[in-house]
């Protein structure tokens, strides 16, 4: 606490020693300029950021590139070919959750009747395949299911065709959507694999499938 000032001493002491702050002592010149190295300091360390590799990375938002696989028109085409070739209608199509369907929501005795669809199958199913290879990998297994049945096709086939169809109807619009933000150091090859235990109800094989992947901090592009 100051008892006195410079100009105005308490009696019988002596003048009180009152120390200028470095701000007040120096010029506004001289404030500026320091201000500006500082707000430049900080700005430096608050740009980086730690990974857990132990690299550092912008931590402003890093510039995406984003690209779609779109088949809308193909996947009509694809509705229209089984309308056409089968004599269904629409109408017919009903929203589904999943592109296949359990096989115990199938009758037993289906399995071992030949399908009213089997002169026009593999035109649909063709069709159908190259919509998956190339933009649908959620109906990829579906489709893949009933290409092998083909030549083998029997009234369950019947069902999971139009079950299929039914899928893509109401999702036409679906696209394969991938994003590219990170230089190739940053990403890698990631394969995601998976299996099912004994899905077919004639013989328990299970089916396994896989999907290869380039993947970074702000990357991801299915490759197969």
């Amino acid at each position: 606490m100051v008892q006195g000032s410079p100009k105005y001493p308490k009696r019988g002491g002596k003048p009180a020693e009152i120390k200028l702050g470095e701000a007040e002592a120096q010029s506004p010149k001289e404030q500026a300029k320091k201000k500006n190295k500082k707000a430049k300091a900080k700005a430096k360390d608050s740009s980086t950021q730690p990974t857990v590799g132990g690299a550092s990375q912008a931590k402003e938002e890093a510039k995406v590139t984003w690209y779609a696989y779109e088949m809308f028109g193909h996947v009509e085409q694809t509705v229209d070919r089984y309308i056409e070739l089968s004599g269904k209608s629409k109408d017919s199509l009903k929203m589904v959750a999943t592109p296949c369907i359990d096989d115990h929501m199938i009758p037993p005795e289906e399995f071992q009747v030949k399908g009213e669809l089997s002169p026009i199958a593999a035109r649909v199913v063709l069709k159908a395949l190259y919509v998956a290879r190339i933009a649908r990998l959620d109906v990829m297994w579906a489709v893949n299911m009933l290409a092998r049945e083909v030549t083998r096709w029997n009234a369950a086939c019947d069902w999971r065709l139009h079950r299929l169809i039914s899928f893509l109807h109401h999702t036409k619009f679906h696209a394969q959507m991938c994003y590219v933000g990170d230089s190739p150091s940053q990403c890698k090859l990631m394969l995601f694999r998976d299996a099912s235990f004994a899905g077919d109800l004639r013989d328990s094989k299970s089916t396994s499938g896989c999907i290869l992947c380039l993947v970074g901090p702000n990357t991801f592009v299915p490759l197969t």
